[in-house]
């Protein structure tokens, strides 16, 4: 909603109301009663009204409150059902502003109700699990016992916070309660990326399926004219290849980190590569401006997947372009050490805010909160993988101007 709220500023500054409601497929401009905005809801439908010094021009006549920030509410509208909804109010000027109101989508319940049903199946298992050895080793120390199962049954209540408690002596107790802790730590891992994956699959592939379905409902009403039409299959062309993009990248990331490409490994030259390839990217940096330096030493040797490599760069190249200043200077370096060679893909752009820097390596992690730029978050995540399949060191330099990536690769005599 972030981003639908500065779209429609900057483009009724630019063009209008009219222009908006054009854009958006408004211009009959529908006026919806309180029985039919009950059902959009129902319906998972978004609700919105346009209002002008205190007159409704369109939208739902039904009444509620919102602010500038996107905000998650519980509203029943005097009805038996209630629904959770997330609000918006955006002031365009003129006395002008639009409401909206997106309810809580079948999609993002059934994919948290899943998760979280996954989650408390492995941690009873592991619960289970971990009673049964305690129970085989220390069943001579009956205390011991009593109050590690109230321990255990405090960690069921809390997973994700609550530990065993480690004895301060090097003891067997103590090399159990640490691994118990370790796994916990693990578990509470997975289940964060879960979640992370869960809302992000759930916002990547439900934004551009939804205008898909608007668009061949439009296709139904504009059947007779054939421009329209072909603007309609352009646009959900255009929204199903998003899609598509996203699940190829999932499944590629998936078949890197099984590993399987470790099979077709094969001395390769380094320096010769990286070169190549950013010597290609030499016209693009310029056309956008931007400024690229290459500085690459000969005759680099490691052993690994060439296609995986150029991924890796390319991925950061195309990184810089998408983040950084028009006007930014772009470097790609290869330095020569013993045992490894270090390349290092960095700008002098706006780089990556402290808070999320432990984040960006992670599945469908934007730094881009509004989402606003084009993307899955799975770029980075890709890069991670194909350092981790070379058993290369990949870090993000800390208190830099931009963004700096170092890779540290093994070297091959």
């Amino acid at each position: 909603m972030a981003e639908l709220s500065e779209e429609l500023k900057s483009q009724y500054e630019e063009h209008g109301l009219d222009w908006i409601l054009d854009d958006l497929e408004l211009d009959d401009r529908p006026i919806w009663g309180r029985n039919e905005s009950l059902e959009r809801l129902d319906e998972h439908d978004n609700l919105f009204k346009v209002v002008q010094a205190n007159r409704l021009l369109l939208g739902s006549q039904l009444s509620f409150n919102a602010d500038d920030n996107p905000t998650w509410q519980t509203i029943s509208f005097d009805s038996p059902q209630q629904f959770d909804v997330l609000t918006i109010r955006i002031d365009l000027g003129d006395a002008l502003h639009v409401t909206m109101l997106q309810p809580k989508s079948y999609e993002s319940r059934f994919i948290a109700a899943a998760i979280w049903r996954l989650y408390f199946y492995f941690i009873s298992l592991f619960v289970v699990f971990v009673v049964c050895t305690i129970l085989f080793i220390q069943y001579q120390n009956q205390a011991k016992l009593s109050q590690t199962k109230k321990a255990l049954i405090e960690i069921a209540k809390a997973p994700d916070s609550t530990r065993l408690p480690v004895p301060k002596r090097a003891s067997c107790d103590r090399d159990i309660a640490e691994s118990i802790n370790a796994m916990l730590d693990a578990i509470a891992d997975l289940h964060g990326n879960m979640k992370t994956m869960s809302v992000g699959i759930a916002h990547d592939l439900k934004t551009p399926l939804s205008r898909v379905a608007n668009r061949l409902q439009s296709m139904q009403h504009d059947i007779n004219d054939p421009n329209l039409i072909e603007t309609h299959l352009n646009h959900a062309s255009n929204d199903l290849s998003a899609v598509i993009s996203t699940f190829n990248n999932l499944v590629r990331l998936n078949s890197i980190e099984s590993g399987q490409h470790k099979e077709k490994f094969v001395k390769l030259n380094l320096s010769e590569l990286i070169y190549d390839l950013a010597l290609s990217y030499l016209p693009v940096f310029e056309d956008s401006g931007r400024i690229l330096e290459i500085s690459t030493v000969n005759d680099v040797i490691c052993f690994g997947d060439a296609d995986l490599l150029s991924q890796l760069i390319c991925n950061l190249l195309e990184n810089a372009l998408e983040y950084s200043n028009n006007d930014a200077h772009v470097w790609v370096r290869l330095q020569s050490h013993t045992g490894s060679a270090l390349l290092q893909i960095g700008d002098n752009g706006p780089g990556i805010a402290k808070i999320d820097q432990p984040h960006v390596f992670e599945r469908f992690y934007r730094a881009d909160i509004s989402r606003s730029k084009p993307g899955n978050g799975l770029g980075l995540s890709i890069v991670k993988a194909i350092c981790q399949v070379h058993d290369a060191r990949l870090d993000l330099l800390p208190e830099q101007k931009g963004a700096v990536f170092n890779i540290e690769v093994p070297t091959s005599n």
